[in-house]
Parts: C-alpha cells; structure tokens; sequence
C-alpha cells in the first residue's frame, strides 16, 4: 500500500465530469460516467504503443500505473528534453495520425459509397487496398517502435531534416 502522507497526492486535472489525481506512481481517475472508463480501457488495449497498465477498475475509479520513461516536460515548466526526443515523439504523432488517415482512406475506397459508384471508373482502385494494408502495417510498427527510437540514427536523421 503506498504512504499517502510520504508521497502526496496531485490532482493532474478535475471538472464537473472527471477527476484525476496522482498518488506516487499511480493515477487514480475518478469519472461520473462508467462508459468513459470503458472506451478509455478499450481505446489502451487497442493502441499500437506502450499504454499504462490497469491496475484495478471499481467504479467509478480506474487505477493506472505510470508509464516508464523521461517525460518531455511539465505543464508550466520549460522543457529539458533533447530535440531528439521531441522529434521521435513529434514522429509518433505523425505516424499514428497517418495510420488512421491511410486506414479511413482503405475502408471507404473498399467499402464506402465511392467504391460502389466508381469501382470501373477509376484504373488502378483494386491495387489500392492491398497497398494501403501494407503501408498502414508499416506506419503501425514504426508508431509501435517510436518510444525506443530517442538516441538512434532514425532520430538524428530526423533532426538533421527538421533542423
């Protein structure tokens, strides 16, 4: 059990709907709506990167460890961490962002409405799913890798292109 008067006890964020509050290295959030809690436990399970892992859920609290790793800065504070860092999570975002662009991009063009209408129309369509696939998997390992990226020749190409 941890010593509540040894560590304190922060609260990251609260309004009218939820609460978040930090006891040593573990969150607790408190949310007046349990589906909220669901989608958010369903949304970490699906998530092509490192997540917190649920300690224990009862409602209306969910309980989540602290992600390992150096934190990119504070709210308020000006950051400490290295350009490499911001660029390898700079790269996470766009990576992700392009997964789900590519995959929204897949699902209407095989099964939308456009596909139904102008699947003769347009040379080259049938090629398209199974290129999409392949690069969607793509940006999905490299979104999964990012948090190990800082430090390596991948990030300092990235900052030697950005800067």
């Amino acid at each position: 059990m941890v010593d509540v008067d040894k560590v304190g006890v922060e609260v990251v964020v609260a309004h009218n709907e939820r609460a978040t509050l930090r006891v040593g290295d573990v969150f607790l959030k408190v949310d007046a709506d349990q589906t909220h809690i669901d989608v958010e436990v369903e949304a970490m399970a699906l998530a092509p990167i490192p997540t917190p892992e649920v300690l224990w859920r009862k409602p209306p609290v969910l309980a989540l460890a602290a992600l390992s790793g150096t934190a990119l800065g504070h709210l308020g504070e000006p950051s400490t961490a290295s350009s490499g860092a911001w660029a390898a999570a700079g790269a996470a975002v766009l990576l992700a962002l392009g997964f789900v662009g590519l995959m929204h991009c897949l699902i209407e063009t095989t099964v939308g409405s456009a596909h139904r209408r102008a699947v003769g129309s347009i040379p080259g369509l049938r090629a398209l799913g199974p290129l999409t696939a392949i690069a969607a998997a793509a940006l999905l390992a490299l979104a999964a890798a990012a948090p190990w990226l800082p430090g390596t020749a991948v990030v300092a190409a990235l900052v030697k292109g950005i800067t």
